[in-house]
């Protein structure tokens, strides 16, 4: 039988040897300095500690009889990990360049039969039609109200869908619609989420006011400093004013802000996310021009 001879290796806590060094500053984009150790699974742990403090992101891939680490470094964190050996701190960290993503997402809800364009046009022509009356005269409250009692009872003639020559033929359908237990239709509105991921010692997002305020594109677009293939592909207000419902208008308002701490890899994904919609004035406060 063979023998095979080989040293004995006691492993310890530096056991891992650098790879590559890799530095690049592609697009202005600012300067990233990758570095890839190689060693035992529990060397490179221990040092990934050494790794975050430095301001770095990092990586380990443990398949195989060796696990691979790769640290990034960007921004202030890249130039001062060249210069600096010591541990960078917050306020250095401050002018970091996130890595940033851009999703659209179209969301689907329901809504009511009564928010239908055509049936807000009419209701306004039906109270002007009884404005003339002897007062009170109807308002558009009373337009749905008796819409659906008409649904729920045909027999109860509490809507007249001609009067004197003059028809509501939007009435009767949405008082048909009802009477079928059809209250709402499938409607949807458009979002757009920018996602950040950058370094854990930059922090967290601040907390966001109680109510938020609504942008135009134009001003969301230089506030967040959207690139120009987002600008271009952002929906626009529609031109036809009947589908701005009166007291609102279109732009964009922040639904979510929310923020993952990645431990292992000492990352903060943060998630920003605008829904354009026909927003209530009232409610929001209006920002359309900077």
């Amino acid at each position: 039988m063979a023998t095979i001879k080989t040293d004995v290796i006691t492993p310890t806590a530096t056991a891992y040897i650098p790879i590559s060094t890799e530095a690049n500053n592609q697009e202005g984009t600012g300067l990233v300095v990758t570095y890839r150790y190689r060693g035992s699974k529990a060397a490179l742990r221990l040092a990934s500690y050494q790794w975050v403090a430095a301001g770095g992101k990092y990586s380990i891939v443990e398949d195989g009889p060796y696990s691979v680490a790769t640290v990034t470094y960007s921004g202030p964190s890249a130039i001062l990990k060249e210069t600096n050996p010591q541990p960078i701190t917050q306020s250095e960290l401050l002018g970091e360049e996130p890595a940033t993503r851009f999703e659209f997402r179209t969301e689907y809800y329901d809504a009511s039969i009564f928010e239908l364009p055509l049936a807000r046009k009419e209701s306004a022509e039906w109270e002007r039609f009884y404005s003339i009356s002897t007062p009170p005269a109807p308002t558009k409250a009373d337009y749905f109200s008796r819409i659906r009692l008409a649904g729920e009872d045909p027999n109860s003639q509490s809507f007249q869908f001609e009067v004197n020559g003059t028809s509501f033929p939007v009435a009767k359908q949405l008082a048909l619609m009802w009477a079928r237990g059809q209250q709402s239709f499938q409607s949807h509105k458009v979002s757009l989420s920018k996602v950040s991921s950058y370094s854990a010692l930059n922090g967290l997002p601040a907390t966001p006011p109680i109510i938020s305020s609504i942008y135009s594109g134009d001003y969301l677009a230089i506030l967040n400093d959207f690139p120009d293939i987002v600008k271009a592909v952002m929906p626009k207000p529609p031109t036809t004013a009947i589908l701005t419902p009166e007291g609102t208008t279109w732009a964009w308002l922040k639904v979510n802000d929310s923020t993952s701490l990645i431990v292992k890899t000492n990352q903060v994904e943060r998630n920003e996310t605008w829904t354009f919609a026909a927003w209530d004035t009232f409610v929001y406060p209006l920002n359309l021009t900077n």
